[in-house]
């Protein structure tokens, strides 16, 4: 994948190789989680679907919960792994 303004790696292309790396994807917004305290989107492109995690504080978790779905978004973060057993095995 060639690296743009709007991406680093397309959503299928995150792994474990990429843990603690500031990555850049962008796609739509397929699905939203609003937990309360955490905001789980999971973002699609044409390639795949990556689940991102909105951090703690009370203005991203208000701003992310707000978002339509199907928006065209841009999200830059770093990747993390969780150690829980996931049925999508996907890395958040």
């Amino acid at each position: 994948m060639k690296e743009n303004e709007y991406r680093t790696h397309n959503c299928n292309e995150i792994s474990l190789d990429d843990v603690g790396k500031k990555v850049r994807i962008a796609g739509f917004v397929q699905t939203i989680r609003d937990l309360g305290g955490l905001v789980f989107l999971d973002i699609r492109d044409m390639y795949g679907i990556t689940q991102v995690v909105t951090s703690a504080e009370a203005a991203d978790v208000d701003f992310a919960s707000h978002i339509p779905i199907e928006s065209s978004v841009t999200v830059l973060g770093l990747v993390s792994y969780t150690h829980l057993t996931l049925p999508t095995k996907r890395i958040v």
